[in-house]
């Protein structure tokens, strides 16, 4: 989920602890918790910090030691710790539980989206997403902003447990559509590979990508049936320049961060383009999250970009910023 999101997910909880009558009648505790879940909400996204190391640290190092099972107590007793120093005379267990709730469900809601989570980190590197729902539900988010409406006519502890009943059934159900929709789509392609959703808002709306020994094939899985709108041939150019393409420590950082990353070669008359595009992510025919690497006619790598082109525009001053690096080293 997106950082909004987490935060209205954190005054939700704070609301809801208020079913704990320790809680409702005792005002600064009320407030160390409100606090702790707010934070705590939030506190596995504290990863941003790689950013100072640079951008493919962050994309390397985002939604995985910070969201693994090891990091959850660690982080709300660092939370707790930290609010309790502020609110000596609140209960710590009562601070330290609802603070552990709320980054349990940080990471619990990250894994329901189709980026997923590292979460067995360090016992295993795999990334597990459930595609249930999108990374902004308007769903989730509409019944918060109804249970805040509501808060000054009813007790906001039962609001709220009404609420998160309702959330706990839903996110049940557009689970269970997921796996239904996935078996049905084996059932069809016996030959697949692997068959990756991406929720969309709308409730009964995936993009679908399955991948077989030949090609990725891209489409809409709605209300029952399945629309093919793109397909993509399996087939690597100059395998040799996509395997040295790996060890630049850019695409290394992009590729630790998806499973559904798949190259691509442009020749050109001064050397050659590498892309790795990830196909989770596609508008029409294009795949706007990608590494591009610059690579001499020699075969020697000069220049990468590693982020999400939103427009031709950006790409074209992209490629025109890789020639130019590309330039000056000749130079």
């Amino acid at each position: 989920m997106d950082t909004s999101s987490h935060i209205i997910m954190g005054f939700g909880l704070a609301a809801l602890a208020h079913i704990d009558p320790v809680i409702a009648n005792q005002p600064a505790l009320s407030q160390a918790v409100m606090f702790g879940t707010v934070i705590g909400s939030n506190a596995p996204d504290f990863d941003f910090i790689y950013r100072m190391k640079g951008k493919g640290s962050y994309i390397r190092n985002h939604r995985s030691l910070s969201h693994s099972l090891p990091a959850l107590p660690l982080w709300s007793l660092a939370v707790s710790g930290i609010i309790y120093a502020f609110f000596p005379e609140s209960s710590f267990l009562h601070l330290l539980l609802w603070t552990f709730l709320a980054v349990i469900l940080h990471v619990l809601f990250d894994l329901f989206n189709v980026h997923g989570t590292q979460v067995l980190l360090p016992f295993s590197k795999k990334w597990i997403a459930f595609d249930s729902i999108p990374l902004v539900d308007p769903t989730i988010l509409f019944v918060h902003l109804l249970g805040f409406c509501l808060l000054p006519f009813y007790e906001m502890g039962k609001v709220f447990l009404i609420i998160y009943i309702f959330i706990i059934l839903y996110l049940a159900f557009r689970t269970l559509s997921t796996v239904l929709i996935k078996r049905t789509l084996h059932l069809h392609f016996h030959h697949s590979i692997r068959i990756k959703l991406i929720p969309r808002i709308s409730l009964f709306h995936w993009d679908v990508i399955i991948e077989t020994k030949e090609d990725f094939l891209f489409g809409v899985y709605s209300n029952g049936s399945l629309k093919v709108d793109h397909s993509l041939v399996k087939k690597i150019e100059y395998p040799k320049i996509v395997t040295d393409s790996k060890s630049h420590p850019l695409i290394s950082d992009f590729l630790s961060s998806t499973q559904y990353a798949y190259p691509f070669v442009l020749k050109r008359k001064n050397g050659y383009l590498v892309y790795w595009k990830d196909l989770r992510f596609r508008t029409n025919k294009f795949f706007p999250i990608l590494a591009i690497l610059s690579v001499s006619s020699d075969h020697k790598i000069r220049d990468c970009f590693i982020g999400t082109l939103y427009s031709l525009k950006q790409y074209k001053q992209v490629i025109k910023q890789l020639k130019n690096t590309a330039i000056l080293k000749k130079g």
